[in-house]
């Protein structure tokens, strides 16, 4: 069974990942689109799965592309590491639901 103590902490997490990325033009992974959706419903072992498919860095990663400064309040440097940081943010919440394997 699936601990649901993070839930809200992984929905609020997915949730602004998938703003910062849409506000900056960019095209959120399906998967991490299904992941939020599934994370709104409660049902964080559909989550999982979405979020278990979702490359947060490396190429073809979230993290490869460079989103375009929006605002005025913004630079490349900024909008580059709000990025990282979201998405990090993101991966550590959302892997405290993931099953471990004893070994």
């Amino acid at each position: 069974m699936y601990e649901h103590t993070w839930l809200r902490e992984q929905t609020r997490a997915t949730r602004a990942l998938v703003k910062f990325i849409s506000d900056h033009q960019g095209v959120p992974d399906a998967d991490l689109g299904f992941c939020l959706v599934a994370l709104e419903a409660k049902n964080l072992e559909q989550a999982v799965r979405h979020a278990q498919r979702v490359k947060p860095a490396g190429m073809g990663g979230i993290t490869d592309w460079f989103p375009p400064v929006m605002f005025a309040n913004e630079n490349e440097e900024y909008v580059t590491e709000v990025l990282v940081a979201l998405v990090n943010h993101w991966a550590r919440l959302m892997s405290l639901s993931f099953k471990t394997s004893a070994g």
